[in-house]
């Protein structure tokens, strides 16, 4: 894992399903663990930054948050801008994908 230990595991998100999103204060768990996501963008670690990325797209494919979207479009745009430039295969096509699930 990388030095963000105060995050969840960013694949943990796929296995938590839309259940979660069917619990009372889930906005904020879904902001909470999608802001984390987006940290983890950074991360060094191409698989970490692979899984934040489809992370954020399930979250998002499930529920779109427009304002909390709208607060964070640059970051967005600039982790996967980066990710589609310099990642390998498996990122490229992540990135490429959430790119997808954003327009």
């Amino acid at each position: 894992m990388s030095h963000c230990s105060g995050y969840s595991d960013p694949s943990s998100f796929a296995e938590d399903g839309p259940e979660v999103l069917d619990e009372e204060g889930t906005q904020e768990d879904l902001e909470y663990k999608l802001k984390g996501l987006i940290d983890l963008t950074l991360d060094k670690s191409a698989k970490t930054r692979q899984a934040a990325l489809e992370g954020i797209k399930n979250a998002l494919a499930s529920k779109m948050l427009y304002e909390f979207i709208l607060e964070r479009r640059m970051t967005l745009t600039d982790s996967i801008e980066r990710c589609l430039k310099k990642g390998k295969s498996d990122e490229q096509r992540a990135a490429a994908a959430l790119a997808s699930v954003l327009c």
